[in-house]
């Protein structure tokens, strides 16, 4: 298992990764600490708003949550 350490705070990042057959396709790395992401779109370490236009809500490791869905409830108030 791959490791790496948050830029920011030191913290020990994850990613999501997806096994598609003919390989992996992984995520950018992100840091649950300080929500940094190693993709500047998601990095949230800067104090960038999580949510959009619509009410939907990234997380710093690439992944969307659509308005009115429960992960989109609760990341709204862990992020903000």
């Amino acid at each position: 298992m791959e490791k790496f350490s948050c830029p920011k705070c030191g913290t020990e990042c994850h990613r999501d990764s997806v096994d598609i057959g003919v390989g992996v396709m992984h995520g950018p790395w992100g840091c649950p600490g300080c929500a940094w992401s190693e993709s500047e779109e998601y990095d949230l370490s800067t104090g960038k708003n999580p949510v959009d236009e619509k009410g939907g809500v990234i997380d710093q490791y690439g992944g969307y949550h659509p308005p009115g869905s429960p992960s989109a409830a609760i990341l709204k108030n862990q992020l903000l």
